[in-house]
C-alpha cells in the first residue's frame, strides 16, 4: 500500500497533457517531461495495473480509504464506507482514483485513520 501511495504522489504532482509524446530518438527524459503526464505515462500505467490487479473488495477498500482521507467519513466508518464504495461503483476504480485529486495523500490519511480507529479487521 505504501508503494502505491508513493507512486500516486508522484503522479498527482504531474500536469495532464493530452498530446504528451516521448522523444523516440533518445532514451533520456528531460526535466519538463517528468512533470507531465498523458495517455503514455508509464507511472500511470503502473498505478492502473496495480489497482486493476486487486479484487473487487480490495478496490472498494481503496476507494473507502480515499473517501475517508478526503474527509467525507471517519476512520471508524470504514466497514460502512467499503459497502458504499462497492454499491456506488460506476466506473473502473483505477480511472476514478487516477482522476481524483491528491489520491496518494488522501489514501494515506485514510489508511492512518482506519488504523487508528482499529476497524480494519471489521470490514
Amino acid at each position: 500500500m505504501r508503494d502505491l501511495i508513493v507512486r500516486a504522489r508522484g503522479y498527482d504532482g504531474k500536469e495532464q497533457i493530452d498530446d504528451l509524446e516521448r522523444d523516440q530518438d533518445t532514451a533520456e527524459t528531460d526535466a519538463v517531461e517528468t512533470l507531465q503526464t498523458g495517455q503514455t505515462d508509464e507511472g500511470r500505467d503502473e498505478i492502473e495495473a496495480w489497482i486493476d490487479g486487486l479484487d473487487e473488495e480490495a478496490q472498494a477498500e481503496l476507494v473507502a480509504l480515499y473517501w475517508i482521507g478526503r474527509g467525507d467519513f471517519e476512520g471508524r466508518d470504514f466497514p460502512r464506507v467499503v459497502n458504499a464504495a462497492r454499491e456506488r461503483r460506476t466506473t473502473p476504480t483505477a480511472d476514478y482514483l487516477l482522476g481524483a485529486p491528491l489520491m496518494g495523500d488522501y489514501i494515506e490519511i485514510g489508511l492512518d485513520a482506519v488504523i487508528e480507529a482499529e476497524v480494519y479487521d471489521d470490514a
